[in-house]
């Protein structure tokens, strides 16, 4: 009798696992065991296990596939697809979704292909790819129509179709409406609540307050009947900013409170996160600046580790794919090695006269073998590096994108945030003016001090367009580039070549450098002169920064902090860089990326 052990983690490396692993490639081509196997990857789903899952349905899965059952394996992949996107592994779920799609497909079963489309749009709705999501849930609609889950379908088309661009209102409105239609004939209170949440938050963003505080309030007693407490949580997060717009702060406080209370209690991070902003934005009408500053923290402690969360999940799928990898290889060798000892029994009691055959058979699979062992070995090796090199440019990929967040949010908080206090500050000074008589000397103070907050906002919003500025997402690198330079008269900047748009997270790492590598040689190199050339080509874009500065030795200043991050993000996106200088003769440093055409047209 064989005994299958709770499993916590994907591939737990204990020797009780490793006993049932090797006792599974034994006895592989067993249907008993396989569908063992599948009971129990369906009772950790009841229990919410997904590690568990992915495990023993994982083994089911090779089971399966080695025994050519095709609706067995369709079945596996898509509840291992599930179960990936319920994780958070979604270029893995993808994976095991398409795999089970040529079955259904090919044998007419409508059905089962609707909930796949439709789980599809979900893991592409989820990973931001908003088009392939509005694809996924067009083909999940003609799947799913007359069946129970064509409410779910309309359910994501409505939201996914928000997010499209342009936003296209109207249809969301439309797909609300045949969804509401429908529950009228087949009630489920949990969709009507979804679909009341996820109106409220379209009138939210499209400021029709009363329908959105309606919507909130039709969802809020059913997700408190259901016990949903993210749901839950939202819907008074909604509720609260609408009450702010309508200035009943007391009733916003409430709101907030005990939408942070439940998220705290049930750790829901990004549902912690709207609740302290809501707060906050109650704390800057009441003026308590101490606050702000304080629930500012708190989000940005959050948002730091909502990125590690990320970044671990995705190093987590790695590891996963690594040892699955492994292990198929394990079980091919086994396998290999199984039916090399059935053909060696059949040949041990062959006649006398096949024992010179049997001596040169052996010595041949002992070569093979040794050549199998060596070529498993380096695959493995290449795997290895190949893994380490993906974590460290996703990590990589990570930081560079949470530093383009934390520009965005800084520019935002400097000109949403101390703009509007500056501007107050100005205002009240002007009406002090107009109630007061001022004498000569108090009016020249009283004319310095505004220019003095005149200046303070002029540079507060100059602060805020170096950060993230205007020009880079609006018109290009060209123009953006240009405007920088132009507030420098010892820049010279020429452009040739193409002026086409290209990948916005390159452009912003083609700012950021050049941004950079002026600002080096401003400060560091005492240079009177400096010329920026960047050269743009079908598939390359290259620039070139030059300066007739103090120069320095590219070996003694390579450990810099600012060097070294340019190092890093030039790497990170594949591209070369060069520096050329000599103390007393200036610097020259190139740069160049690849572009990949279909990118430069994506941009267009």
């Amino acid at each position: 009798m064989l005994l299958f052990p709770g499993c916590g983690t994907a591939f737990a490396q204990t020797s009780r696992v490793d006993s049932l692993q090797r006792l599974l490639l034994v006895a592989k081509a067993d249907t008993a065991i396989m569908q063992r196997l599948i009971d129990i990857g369906n009772f950790y789903e009841d229990e919410g296990e997904l590690d568990s899952v992915n495990f023993y349905l994982s083994q089911a899965l090779s089971i399966s596939k080695e025994l050519n059952d095709e609706e067995g394996t369709a079945l596996l992949n898509y509840k291992l697809g599930n179960a990936c996107a319920e994780k958070g592994f979604y270029q893995t779920a993808l994976q095991h979704y398409f795999a089970a799609l040529p079955y259904y497909e090919k044998n007419g079963k409508h059905r089962r292909m609707g909930m796949i489309y439709n789980s599809m749009q979900n893991v592409y709705l989820e990973m931001d790819k908003i088009n392939d999501a509005i694809a996924m849930g067009e083909k999940a609609l003609e799947f799913t129509k007359g069946t129970p889950s064509e409410k779910f379908t309309l359910l994501n088309m409505a939201i996914t179709t928000i997010y499209a661009a342009p936003r296209r209102y109207d249809k969301a409105e439309a797909y609300y409406k045949a969804l509401f239609d429908l529950l009228k004939t087949d009630p489920n209170e949990y969709i009507e609540g979804l679909g009341y949440l996820n109106m409220g938050d379209m009138y939210l963003q499209r400021e029709h307050w009363t329908k959105s505080k309606a919507n909130f309030q039709k969802a809020l007693p059913i997700f408190t009947r259901l016990e949903a407490d993210d749901a839950i949580c939202t819907a008074k997060i909604g509720l609260g900013l609408i009450a702010l717009r309508e200035k009943n702060y007391r009733e916003a406080e409430k709101l907030a409170a005990e939408a942070l209370e439940i998220a705290r209690r049930n750790k829901i991070l990004l549902t912690e996160r709207r609740a302290l902003s809501l707060i906050k934005d109650l704390a800057l009408v009441n003026g308590d600046l101490a606050v702000v500053q304080r629930l500012d923290a708190a989000c940005d402690s959050i948002d730091k580790v909502m990125t590690n969360d990320a970044v671990l999940l995705v190093t987590e799928e790695l590891n996963i794919k690594y040892e699955t990898e492994k292990k198929e290889m394990q079980i091919t060798t086994l396998q290999e090695e199984k039916r090399l000892m059935v053909w060696l029994s059949v040949a041990g009691g062959a006649v006398l006269l096949l024992a010179l055959a049997a001596f040169f058979f052996l010595w041949r699979w002992t070569m093979q073998k040794q050549r199998l062992a060596e070529k498993q070995k380096e695959l493995a090796e290449q795997q290895v590096k190949q893994l380490e090199q993906e974590k460290q440019l996703i990590a990589t990929q990570a930081v560079l994108d949470g530093e383009v967040q934390e520009r965005i949010r800084l520019a935002r908080d400097l000109h949403d945030s101390l703009g509007s206090i500056l501007a107050a500050a100005k205002y009240n000074l002007l009406g002090i003016k107009q109630i007061s008589l001022l004498g000569k000397d108090e009016q020249e103070c009283y004319g310095k001090t505004v220019s003095l907050l005149d200046d303070s906002m002029n540079e507060m919003r100059r602060v805020a367009h170096h950060l993230m500025p205007d020009a880079l997402s609006r018109f290009g690198l060209k123009p953006a580039i240009s405007d920088f330079c132009d507030t420098l008269p010892s820049i010279q900047f020429v452009w040739y070549g193409d002026e086409s748009r290209f990948d916005a997270k390159l452009e912003e790492v083609v700012y950021r450098i050049i941004h950079e590598l002026i600002s080096n040689a401003l400060k560091h190199s005492g240079a009177s002169h400096i010329f920026v050339q960047v050269i743009q080509e079908p598939r390359r874009i290259a620039f070139t920064v030059q300066d007739d500065g103090n120069g320095f030795d590219p070996e003694t200043a390579a450990a810099g902090m600012g060097l070294s991050n340019i190092r890093t993000r030039v790497a990170s996106f594949g591209g070369i860089m060069n520096i050329n200088s000599k103390a007393g003769e200036g610097t020259e440093t190139n740069i160049e990326f690849p572009l990949k055409v279909e990118n430069v047209h994506n941009a267009q």
